[in-house]
């Protein structure tokens, strides 16, 4: 027999502790003196949390295309009919082009394909008949397609653009079917039926290797499990429980993961998750929150589940993945509360060495946080709102805005700080309040400030600090105010905001002029921004005029916006300060002021040893 050195050519090691671990550990053993026993790296599965969809969807089963990193939903919702498409990139969702036929709400088809080289059948235009509608998506527009010979909702599908099937299935009277199809990428043609004719059933795979599982005929659940070899069907082990609504990842009929559902009468949505081997079914991680008619895309190591526990609604993203990486999804966590509940102010620095300055009502006093709490720092020379900053807890930069009533009207004035002292620095060319929003970017001495307000409407300047003056620069194509920004002097980005009315358009800075950039995934003011160039965050804000307060925020990776996880708190004229992944939101409006604070985390992997016993 082979021994543990024979296998990876070194002994059984001894550490005072773990070792700095990486994938090269896996498989690896290694003894914990500190605890005493074995350790070592292996993979395991686990579902972490990601962002809501964009719209609300619904009985979206099937209807999702592509990979755990690129992926697509069309379909139906609570509003009929529906064409709306999202696409998801890994972090967030952002608006794809409309299908061209709408799906009535709670009767979808499905879909099979990929992000970029979809397809999505079936449906109903709104409770009138069913269709029989097959649309193409090319990764930028959607086109109809020869027809399915039998039009039905609540059905199965599996495979590519050009190597499609669909199973199962009613049709608007209610009746369930058994009729399998295939599509060549240019016709449909009917192939040998499933043995039972049911609707809402899970369905996966590729042509040539797909599983049926579970479904409802009249008021029968089943727990069928039924397998395509790209000719007939054949039975394969039954699933352990009766389940309806169940989703399925599936690479081949024999590595498949099915998902949630429910088995009637109980009305209430699964958890429970098992992978299915082509011989049993046997128990793997749950999902975070029970669901039925979601979507599952991906592969059994990589996978997707798109949806709510219910049939209407935003539907959340869990990521399912089989790696030696312990997944921690993006979300915001409460931080330490301010000392002053403010808004219209300003903020520079880090998620974990932040200052906080100024705002309404009239206050001059300053705050740093230390990553966990708020203490009182310097006052600023005299009352100030609206001000633009940048620069770290120990090189700060402050400039315009607006006085209090001890210190009237639009200033042009600037301030430097070095951490515990506010000297005078270059005075403005154009005095304006100019951060509400952010509509800054830089450091200490190489800042930028764009746009604005003051008493003459909207500004479309900008100005460059270079540490003692303040100079023009290209100004923007439009004026606006209450916009995001983000990055350095030299490559900044601005977004959203009013202009004059309210806008999603984002525009990129070079250090001389402004051009078009991708535009944020719905148009928002007064929100707190952070980030760099090509990794931003917009944290809440406002979606309409007059204004209201969302918790919603929205980030960039440098080529587009998608939606990211929602605050605790909805709020606007917030202060936003760090990166696009390591984020400081704090105080602002909920409709009064709030010493609100939250962190922001992106989604980080860490290789993560596993204790070993024996049993």
């Amino acid at each position: 027999m082979a021994t543990y050195e024979d296998i990876y050519g070194k002994r059984v090691k001894e550490f005072d502790s773990d070792p700095t671990l990486t994938s090269s550990y896996e498989g690896q053993v290694w003894y914990d003196k500190s605890t005493g026993v074995l350790k070592s790296v292996v993979a395991f599965e686990a579902f972490s949390s990601g962002p809501s969809t964009i719209e609300s969807f619904s009985y979206n089963s099937g209807s999702l295309q592509g990979t755990q990193t690129a992926a697509l939903i069309a379909g139906s919702g609570p509003a009929s009919p529906r064409t709306k498409t999202e696409s998801y990139n890994g972090s967030g969702f952002s608006a794809a082009p409309d299908l061209n036929n709408g799906r009535g709400a709670g009767e979808c088809g499905g879909g099979a394909g990929t992000a970029t080289a979809a397809l999505c059948y079936n449906g109903t235009p709104g409770g009138g008949p069913t269709l029989n509608y097959i649309e193409e998506f090319n990764g930028t527009s959607w086109s109809e397609q020869n027809d399915l010979n039998t039009g039905r909702v609540q059905v199965c599908g599996a495979g590519l653009e050009t190597a499609a099937l669909v199973f199962s299935g009613q049709t608007s009277g209610g009746t369930s079917h058994n009729e399998t199809e295939e599509y060549n990428g240019t016709s449909w043609s009917e192939q040998n039926n499933l043995s039972t004719s049911v609707r809402n059933a899970g369905g996966g795979g590729i042509q040539t290797s797909a599983i049926c599982l579970g479904g409802v005929s009249g008021s029968t659940v089943y727990n069928n499990t039924v397998e395509y070899d790209g000719t007939s069907w054949t039975a394969g082990t039954n699933y352990p429980t009766n389940v309806r609504g169940a989703s399925i990842i599936a690479s081949t009929s024999s590595d498949a993961l099915a998902l949630g559902g429910n088995n009637p009468p109980s009305a209430i949505p699964a958890v429970g998750v098992r992978r299915y081997d082509g011989t049993t079914w046997t128990s793997t991680a749950d999902l975070a929150s029970s669901k039925i008619n979601a979507c599952g895309i991906g592969t059994t190591s990589a996978g997707l589940s798109i949806g709510n526990n219910g049939s209407t609604g935003i539907g959340g993203v869990e990521e399912f993945t089989k790696s030696v990486n312990t997944i921690t999804a993006a979300a915001f966590a409460s931080g330490g509360s301010m000392n002053n509940a403010r808004r219209y102010f300003s903020g520079f620095g880090i998620q974990t060495a932040a200052v906080a300055h100024g705002g309404s009502p009239a206050l001059n006093t300053v705050e740093h946080y230390n990553g966990s709490s708020w203490s009182n720092a310097t006052a600023m020379p005299a009352t100030y709102s609206g001000q633009g900053a940048s620069g770290t807890q120990t090189s700060g930069l402050v400039f315009g805005g607006s006085g209090g009533p001890s210190n009237p009207g639009i200033k042009s004035d600037t301030f430097e700080y070095n951490g515990s002292s506010w000297t005078s620095g270059g005075a403005m060319v154009v005095a304006r309040n100019i951060n509400q929003g952010r509509s800054s970017a830089g450091t200490q001495t190489a800042a930028l400030g764009f746009g604005g307000y003051s008493p003459g409407g909207l500004r479309s300047e900008t100005e460059e600090y270079d540490g003692n003056s303040w100079t023009a620069g290209g100004a923007l194509p439009a004026a606006r105010n209450h916009g995001g920004g983000s990055g350095t002097q030299t490559s900044a980005l601005a977004f959203g905001g009013l202009s004059p009315g309210l806008v999603s358009t984002g525009l990129a800075y070079d250090g001389s002029s402004w051009t078009s950039a991708p535009s944020l995934v719905y148009a928002v003011l007064a929100s707190g921004s952070a980030g760099t160039s090509t990794s931003s965050i917009a944290m809440g804000g406002s979606l309409t005029v007059p204004l209201n307060t969302t918790n919603q925020a929205q980030g960039y990776d440098g080529s587009a916006w998608s939606s990211r996880p929602s605050m605790a708190t909805a709020r606007r004229y917030l202060s936003g300060v760090g990166t696009g992944t390591a984020a400081l939101a704090s105080g602002g409006s909920t409709g009064s002021d709030t010493t609100a604070t939250e962190e922001f985390t992106g989604e980080t992997e860490t290789v993560t040893s596993k204790t070993l016993t024996t049993s």
